[in-house]
């Protein structure tokens, strides 16, 4: 997995001090997403935000299709789990959507030839 973290100042001007703590949290969940797509590696770009009521991340996963996964926290943390969280569910939904009932349901009646 490649993983980016690029932090932006907060409206004082002052750096995020992460301590590797988020890098771990990153790393960690975003290994988990990438187990769950097959073992294939992913490349993400994690943007962290302090803002002037809390923080800011944005998870990009990069690849055929880009997925963007937005949230603002009170905590660091907690708005890299809200991030998280949406990429998850966007990622869920594409595999779901190529492998689901409804698709496999919709393929089957499209052969069906009628007697005309």
């Amino acid at each position: 997995m490649d993983l980016t973290v690029v932090t932006k100042p907060g409206p004082e001007g002052a750096p995020i001090v992460t301590d590797g703590l988020v890098d771990k949290h990153l790393t960690k969940k975003l290994s988990k997403i990438e187990s769950r797509l097959g073992g294939r590696p992913l490349v993400a770009r994690a943007v962290l935000e302090q803002l002037s009521v809390g923080y800011s991340a944005t998870v990009t996963v990069l690849g055929g299709a880009e997925l963007v996964g937005r949230a603002r926290g009170p905590d660091l943390l907690k708005a890299v789990d809200k991030a998280l969280d949406k990429l998850t569910r966007q990622i869920e939904a594409r595999r779901d959507k190529r492998t689901g009932k409804e698709r496999a349901r919709r393929a089957s009646s499209s052969n069906i030839k009628r007697a005309d």
